[in-house]
């Protein structure tokens, strides 16, 4: 075997590939180096995790969940898998659910001005508005270009 065929076939490098080809918007590609590279180093939450999120991307969301569990599975403090997680059952309309995912990611990123605004919506959805209000200036201190967004679309929207 060739000696640069050695790094160029390997799972980080198809890791690599299929970042770059998620950069480019080929989510199709990107899924089969994900793939590839996972049958080559299947205990990798980091792989996994591109690999769910692409799955995710492609509209395949019950999958992406079972991907998800395994980068858990793995790594259990991994907070953008929870954060993923928490956002996808949201948007499957089972906010009490995805609230426990949210707070879980909070355990592990506890400073993430997102999940503190997701998780605003998610108990504004509860009819739990005092708590929604503290969660989104939560977020809203954390990353205060995240409370000119909303501003911003207030004001277009609303």
């Amino acid at each position: 075997m060739d000696f640069w065929n050695i790094f160029k076939n390997n799972a980080s490098s198809l890791n690599r590939k299929g970042l770059k080809e998620l950069k480019r918007g080929n989510r199709h590609a990107a899924l089969k180096y994900f793939n590839k590279a996972i049958e080559i180093k299947p205990q990798s939450d980091i792989i996994r995790f591109n690999r769910a999120k692409t799955l995710w991307e492609i509209g395949k969301s019950y999958e992406a969940i079972k991907e998800y569990d395994k980068v858990l599975d793995l790594n259990p403090k991994h907070a953008w898998a929870w954060f993923n997680l928490g956002v996808i059952i949201s948007d499957m309309g089972r906010p009490e659910e995805a609230l426990e995912f949210l707070n879980k990611s909070l355990e592990y990123e506890p400073k993430h001005a997102n999940t503190w605004y997701l998780i605003g919506i998610t108990l504004k959805k509860l009819k739990r508005s005092r708590e929604a209000v503290e969660c989104v200036e939560m977020a809203f201190s954390l990353d205060p270009a995240l409370q000119r967004e909303f501003e911003e679309l207030s004001e277009n929207y609303l």
